[in-house]
This record gives structure tokens, sequence and C-alpha cells, in this order.
């Protein structure tokens, strides 16, 4: 048993209350793991918020991105031992799936909720298969991009597009995805790429990578300057401000071929 201080959702549209809890006794293909770094997705956000409808499970924990030191395993866990830094990912892998994750308030015995990953915590109980050994180049603070931003937008590029060099792409929302979307274009020598955000910070973010080319969407003349670059439209739209506005501009800027990937 470890007793855990964690950030609990115990109402829909408030803020998480700390609470102490207790782990249980792990069960098969369960990881008990020390969190280093945890991020928090837009998807996290709008649960908080209730924009996912009713919440049976409350009151539960949240966070499914993070990085950390294994403290203990549960039967049959074969992929980490104690003592290895790994990173923490809401996308499944290999390695058992565990049961339902619970734990035990500690004040007045209540049982909160859990999913197969929560980072929102100073230790966490974690399915085997949302767990992969970190790889000793990465630091921990760096490998908590890849469980959830990195995978997410570079993921959208390797594995929904078939480009090539010559292709004409946008990308619209230059956060934790777009800018991961941004990367892996990079790297694959996509050079004609247009970037879209309303944040000048992060269009110059991009620039200073090698995006020739950023237009903010806030400018009043950002279709006249959209289409000076791109008269045709774009071929590739990968979406990541995850807005139906920004959707729906996505959509009216590609070419009659084109396509848009949104996360």
């Amino acid at each position: 048993m470890k007793e855990i201080q964690a950030a609990v959702l115990t109402k829909l549209n408030e803020p998480l209350e700390i609470k102490k809890l207790n782990s249980r006794k792990l069960l098969a293909g369960q990881v008990l793991v020390k969190i280093a770094y945890s991020g928090i997705c837009r998807s996290q956000l709008m649960e908080i918020q209730g924009h996912r409808g009713h919440d049976k499970w409350l009151p539960h924990l949240l966070g499914h991105e993070g990085s950390g030191e294994v403290i203990d395993v549960g039967r049959g866990v074969k992929k980490v031992k104690k003592g290895d830094e790994v990173v923490l990912s809401w996308i499944k892998s290999s390695g058992l799936e565990s049961e339902e994750i619970k734990y035990d308030e500690v004040e007045n015995d209540q049982v909160i909720n859990s999913g197969k990953i929560t980072t929102f915590s100073n230790y966490s109980v974690i399915s085997e298969n949302r767990i992969i050994k970190k790889p000793k180049v990465l630091n921990l603070k760096e490998a908590v991009l890849f469980g959830c931003a990195l995978p997410t937008g570079a993921g959208m590029v390797l594995n929904e597009s078939t480009m090539n060099k010559d292709s004409k792409v946008l990308v619209i929302g230059l956060g934790g995805v777009g800018l991961s979307a941004i990367a892996a274009l990079l790297s694959l020598d996509i050079n004609k790429i247009v970037a879209v955000d309303i944040t000048k910070k992060k269009l110059d973010l991009v620039s200073s990578w090698g995006v020739e080319n950023t237009i903010n969407l806030k400018d009043n003349n950002f279709s006249k300057k959209f289409k000076n670059i791109y008269p045709e439209g774009a071929d590739f739209c990968f979406e990541s401000a995850g807005q139906v506005s920004t959707i729906e501009t996505a959509f009216s800027l590609i070419n009659s071929s084109g396509k848009v990937v949104f996360a």
C-alpha cells in the first residue's frame, strides 16, 4: 500500500481537489509508477469542464500522458521492472490490460475511480499496456511529450497521409499536437508548409524551425495571403485547434482532391 497525493475530479466544471489516497495491492498487469512529469491535454480539460456529458465515474483521477519510474509491478508484468524509467501513454501497446484501478481515500474511505492510466498524482497505478520503457537518449521531462502530443501530431502525418516533397501542406493550430505535426513534416523534408495559429509566438517558433509561410488566423487579410501561397488550395491539411470553426476553415482551404486530417 502506498499513500498518494492526487488531484481528483469530484464535480464537473469545478476545481480538482487534492486528496490523500491509499493504493491497493497490485493486481495482475498493474504497475506502480512514481510520476516525474505529467502533461495535460485538451481532452482532459473538456472532461473537467463537463463537455463530455454525464460522468458516471465521479470521483476519479485524470491525466493520460506522463513519465516516471517504476516502483513495483503486479503479477504477470514482464515489460518493465522496478527502477525502470518509463513513458506513460493513453495509447495501448504491448503488455497486459489490467482490471479497473481503484484507490481508497484516506480520510473517509471513499472509493476513488481511475482509468487504466492517470498521471495527476505523485504515484499512480497504471496498466502495463499503457507503459513504454523510456529510451536512454530521452530525459524524463522530454519523454512526457511521447505520451500524447508527439504520437498524435506526428501520427497524423506518418499514418494518415500519402505525401511527397511536392505536396502543399497546411497545419492549423500550433499546440502540442500541431507542433508535433510540423516536426514530423520537417523530418520528411516536406518544405511546402503553411502554418496557421492565432499566437504570434507560436508562429515565430515554427518560422525558426524553417517553416517559410505562417499566417495569423486573426489577420484581416488571411484569405488573400493564403491564396497568394496556394492559389488552388492545399493538398493536405492537419487541423489540431479542435474548434468547429477551424475544422470548417480547414475544409475550405483544401483543393478539390485535398484531404483534411484532424485531431
